[in-house]
């Protein structure tokens, strides 16, 4: 056994199935290369991972539970087992019979728990992740507000459906091949009115971490999370950050001069900025 294959057997007690089906399936293990058994005990026990076994040939790992149909809480009746304790049937074979069946018991149990580890119908979870993910409309109001409030936890969201004005970019006018009519556009751009989304992500403050702005947080997570989404949908969509601070900015317009200016009041300072408008698509 490899040093780190003899760490886990030292500390087999301490793991839970999750967490040594993926330490194994990190250490190269398939799930062909996994079996399970239970722990040939009738009394409860203080752990649910009894022990593992490392094999080298054939390459497999044995991994025995204080669960199935040899443990505490067996589902098979009692007189069997007084059949083994009196010495009718031997042990033994009793366990091998039953352990035969144990294994398949016991590996739909925890695919059942864990189904990301279950490659029978899907070899790929994230597949499996998209697929079910694409089932639902991710360009209604219901989803994308949960969708947005699961990506932006710390932040307030409200998400509409509103009339959205959206930039088309044309070509230049071709002398000769370009036809005047009332669909004509003149100029290489035409704004069009259409039905989007308008998301509003309302925060308190205006950091994110220390030197982190909310913005640029906001945006990193679009980019990773939702936009690879919706793009698949194609959804016109507009974002909006409210910051809800009595900071005040320093703006250079009409009726603002430079100096201090009124920074507590009973009116609530609220900043918006714009972080996405635009059409999402492949």
């Amino acid at each position: 056994m490899t040093p780190i294959e003899t760490r886990i057997v030292q500390h087999s007690w301490r793991f839970d199935p999750i967490s040594l089906l993926m330490l194994l399936d990190y250490l190269g293990y398939g799930m062909d290369e996994i079996l399970f058994c239970s722990h040939f005990n009738n009394c409860s026990q203080t752990r649910l991972v009894e022990g593992i076994e490392f094999h080298d040939s054939p390459r497999k790992v044995v991994i025995t539970l204080n669960i199935g149909l040899l443990g505490g809480q067996s589902v098979l009746p009692n007189y069997l087992f007084k059949q083994v304790d009196n010495g009718s049937v031997d042990s033994e074979l009793f366990a091998k019979f039953f352990g035969y069946f144990d294994d398949q018991l016991l590996r739909r149990f925890l695919f059942s728990i864990y189904s990301e580890f279950d490659q029978t119908f899907i070899q790929s979870w994230e597949s499996r992740k998209n697929a079910s993910l694409y089932t639902l409309k991710l360009d209604s109001i219901t989803t994308l507000h949960w969708l947005s409030q699961l990506v932006f936890p710390e932040l307030q969201v409200r998400v509409e459906k509103r009339t959205l004005k959206r930039n088309i970019t044309l070509n230049s006018p071709i002398l000769g091949k370009f036809h005047l009519g009332h669909q004509t556009v003149f100029g290489k751009r035409k704004e069009m009115l259409v039905s989007g989304k308008y998301i509003t992500l309302i925060t308190d403050e205006e950091m994110f971490t220390n030197g982190q702005p909310w913005v640029h947080e906001i945006n990193m997570r679009l980019q990773s999370l939702i936009f690879p989404l919706l793009r698949n949908v194609g959804v016109d969509l507009e974002i909006w950050l409210v910051i809800r601070t009595q900071g005040s900015a320093l703006s250079l317009k009409q009726n603002s001069y430079l100096g201090y200016e009124n920074i507590f009041s009973d009116k609530l300072q609220v900043r918006r900025i714009r972080i996405f408008s635009g059409y999402l698509c492949d």
